[in-house]
């Protein structure tokens, strides 16, 4: 066995954003520990909104769920 048990909480970046928003919003500054991050599908239209807003300015990085080893990055840049 090579993984705490439970960990998937953490070692999966989805659910570990889902960790840190919840506790930003019950700790406020304190846990501003991450950069703005989006979890598709649910955050498309506030990401779309963001990019918009920067005028595609921001370079973004795309990471899959629960792939691992740099299997699936991307980086988004302008339209």
């Amino acid at each position: 066995m090579n993984h705490f048990a439970g960990s998937w909480c953490l070692g999966r970046k989805d659910n570990m954003w889902r960790n840190v928003q919840r506790m930003r919003r019950l700790h406020g500054k304190a846990y501003d520990i991450a950069p703005p991050t989006y979890i598709f599908p649910e955050d498309y239209k506030r990401w779309m909104f963001d990019r918009e807003t920067s005028n595609f300015k921001n370079l973004y990085i795309m990471k899959p769920n629960a792939l691992s080893c740099g299997r699936g990055i991307r980086v988004i840049g302008r339209k």
